[in-house]
């Protein structure tokens, strides 16, 4: 069993180095091969320091990779393109501002071995920095139980088989058409499955996410949900055409702005006798609306590219 961990990296040096190290000091299960690939997605190589850094002090081969045409699909294909011209048999996808916990992939290779499948897709944990309001910082739990047949994935704790981007498999790939508008992975995993690819959660296999501070403001939150509304409609129009998507954003955004501006005075109220509760309650209630305004904005044609600017170092 070959093993390519895969790392897409922009201008964020010190995550990368988090993250290889994360990997560098996980154990390797008997019978299993394991490397890394770093693919910068860049005009050039700036990681080469970094990664021979991390190769001499670890001894674990690390590849490094440039794919200068810029966005994260064309990325995540290098990397599995990558793997399969290099002879892996898994590409294992890992965000360079996620660290892997002790034991992620030994649990990824035992569900592997347990459960038969093309894709093994696993938790994500988000690290909030210090300051975040408690209301925003909502609670997350695993919602499933490991081995659920899943029809979609995303790509930032995902361990891919070969067959998936062989040409004599489902010779498939994330589609360069959402460079910056993101989506690109939900919509790439939602065709592995329509092409008979099996889809397997692993919530024992946890990476932890460093969200960085300039996310964690009101505004922010609320304009990503407004775009992942956006994305989401895009999606469907892929899979069922114009008219069904156009129709679908209609009924959903009026029904969540509705919902939302009808909810908002009540965790206002709220806040008065349970602050927290209260805030947490008005903040659902936001992102209701900026949901809807995100299926509205997707009638008139609007595309937000947020994947054009890098966050964190």
């Amino acid at each position: 069993m070959r093993i390519l961990v895969t790392i897409c990296t922009r201008a964020r040096p010190k995550m990368l180095e988090a993250c290889l190290r994360s990997v560098t000091a996980q154990e390797v299960p008997a019978g299993v091969t394991c490397d890394i690939a770093v693919i910068e997605n860049d005009s050039a190589l700036h990681c080469t320091p970094i990664v021979d850094k991390v190769a001499a002090e670890t001894g674990w081969k690390i590849h490094a990779v440039l794919e200068p045409e810029l966005g994260l699909p064309f990325a995540r294909n290098r990397c599995g393109t990558f793997a399969v011209e290099q002879g892996y048999d898994w590409a294992l996808y890992i965000d360079d501002d996620e660290v892997a916990t002790p034991g992620w992939l030994a649990m990824l290779v035992a569900a592997g071995r347990r459960d038969p499948a093309d894709v093994y897709y696993a938790r994500v944990v988000s690290v909030f920095p210090v300051g975040t309001p408690e209301w925003m910082a909502l609670p997350e739990v695993n919602k499933r139980p490991t081995g659920t047949v899943l029809t979609k994935a995303e790509g930032h704790n995902t361990m891919v088989h070969r067959r998936v981007f062989a040409a004599d498999g489902l010779n498939l790939r994330f589609d360069t058409a959402l460079r910056f508008t993101g989506g690109s992975d939900t919509d790439f995993f939602s065709r592995v499955h329509k092409a008979g690819g099996r889809i397997i959660w692993v919530g024992e296999a946890v990476v932890e996410e460093t969200i960085p501070a300039s996310r964690m403001k009101l505004r922010w939150q609320l304009n990503r949900t407004f775009r992942v509304a956006i994305n989401i409609s895009v999606l469907h129009e892929k899979q069922r055409g114009k008219a069904a998507s156009s129709w679908r954003s209609l009924v959903k955004g009026t029904g969540r702005v509705l919902g939302g501006i009808l909810q908002l005075p009540v965790g206002f109220g709220l806040s008065l006798v349970a602050p927290l509760k209260g805030r947490m309650f008005a903040f659902k209630a936001a992102k209701q609306v900026a949901s809807g305004l995100g299926s509205f904005a997707y009638l008139l044609g609007i595309r937000p590219e947020p994947y054009r600017k890098v966050d964190g170092g």
